[in-house]
């Protein structure tokens, strides 16, 4: 991504994708209203999501069990799934990210129905409809906020981009290595090749403990 590419993503923050279900809605009334449901909220607005495919799904569901497993055998944090609600602050959106992880020090950010702070690390897994506001309208608003990781991953063409805050509050692309290994930053003993993401049928949850326990090894 060039630089004048990166500012439009930061400055493109009103473009608003997806239908709008309802108007003038307050965030107070939002959660109560549609805990549960796939949906966001934007500027008082309400916007249905697309509902997902099967490869969304077992990716998902992937992501979640090695998220979780490494977690649980290196100290402990959270892994919430769509549709648990993220709002980094009071002037940002209500998001629902396909997985978020929060670390010990960030659980206090977590509530009954929603995480009210950053989240440590996102991944949104990219729809055929959610290509713009997964890689413009969320990628702004997670890097405003603080997101310390951002994975956005497209299992239509096989693309990962992995997004990291530089010191300057900026995300910064970080590339697999001449292996297609991708070491994450928020979780340093985290490696995993690139080329799993797309393997068919994907790792059951056996497998995923055994390389999550390679990983530590």
């Amino acid at each position: 991504m060039d630089k004048a590419t990166h500012v439009f993503q930061a400055t493109t923050t009103a473009y608003i994708t997806g239908e709008i279900v309802a108007k003038n809605v307050s965030y107070e009334d939002f959660l109560r209203g549609y805990d549960g449901q796939h949906v966001e909220w934007v500027q008082g607005r309400v916007i249905k999501m697309s509902p997902v495919d099967e490869r969304h799904d077992a990716l998902s569901r992937f992501l979640d069990n090695l998220l979780q497993v490494y977690l649980e055998l290196t100290g402990g944090g959270r892994v919430l799934q769509d549709p648990m609600v993220m709002r980094p602050g009071p002037d940002f959106p209500a998001r629902q990210p396909d997985l978020q992880v929060l670390l010990p020090e960030s659980l206090g950010y977590l509530e009954q129905n929603a995480v009210e702070g950053p989240a440590d690390l996102v991944v949104e897994v990219i729809s055929p409809e959610s290509a713009r506001r997964d890689q413009i309208e969320k990628f702004a608003e997670y890097e405003r906020a603080g997101v310390r990781e951002y994975w956005i991953l497209d299992p239509r063409n096989h693309s990962a981009q992995f997004w990291v805050l530089s010191e300057g509050l900026f995300y910064e692309a970080r590339q697999p290595n001449t292996g297609n290994v991708y070491q994450s930053s928020v979780l340093p003993h985290l490696h995993i090749s690139v080329d799993l993401f797309w393997r068919d049928p994907l790792p059951g949850y056996v497998e995923t403990l055994r390389l999550v326990e390679a990983m530590l090894a």
